[in-house]
């Protein structure tokens, strides 16, 4: 199946640029922890994992790169990521504790939170893919992908979530890997979309090169 393909390269990818990947965590809890610096940060580290995901040559001086550019975008990206699920979440338990009719809409906004969680995994990586990162494109896209390839992308997500459990099992990986590692799984995985589309580059392997 093409989620466990993907992941697979996802692993790859982590082990052949390590260090980078090291090196891009550091600097995530280090931009994210200053928050004012948060949204540039996620930026620069997804539009690393960007050029990985699709073969590029990758290094920290495409971090800077990528933290400068779009930066008002790039803000509204970052607080809607960070503002929605939590307030999502808090929609969903009044509507549901307080049962009646009120179940319908609580219904309703937890499918749109579930449905969220999985298209957020290809926000950042659109944000670079697309040759305008516009947001309601980036919303859009994300969301349509999700409608077309329902069980890819759940499979994806939960590859993400048993990397979070591990890493906070294994405890040192949270700081040195876990940022990295969830940054090129959500570029592979919609990397991995756009190849069987033929919008994306194949893997050397498979074009031969």
């Amino acid at each position: 199946m093409k989620a466990f393909i993907v992941m697979g390269r996802t692993l790859k990818g982590a082990y052949e640029e390590f260090f980078l990947v090291v090196g891009l965590s550091l600097v995530f809890w280090a931009g994210t922890l200053l928050v004012i610096t948060a949204p540039m940060t996620w930026a620069g580290v997804n539009y690393v994992g960007n050029r990985i995901a699709n073969y590029r040559r990758a290094g920290f001086d495409f971090f800077w790169d990528g933290a400068k550019q779009f930066i008002g975008r790039g803000a509204l990206l970052w607080l809607l990521v960070i503002v929605a699920p939590p307030v999502m979440v808090g929609s969903v338990n009044f509507y549901l504790t307080n049962g009646g009719w009120m179940i319908v809409p609580g219904f309703i906004t937890l499918w749109l939170l579930v449905s969220s969680l999985l298209a957020g995994q290809y926000f950042y990586p659109l944000f670079w893919q697309q040759t305008e990162p516009t947001l309601g494109l980036v919303l859009r896209n994300s969301f349509l992908l999700v409608v077309r390839h329902p069980l890819y992308s759940l499979l994806m997500l939960l590859f993400q979530l048993a990397l979070v459990t591990l890493s906070v099992v294994l405890v040192v990986p949270v700081l040195l890997l876990l940022p990295g590692l969830l940054v090129l799984s959500h570029n592979f995985a919609l990397v991995g979309l756009l190849q069987e589309m033929d919008l994306a580059p194949k893997p050397p392997e498979m074009s031969g090169t």
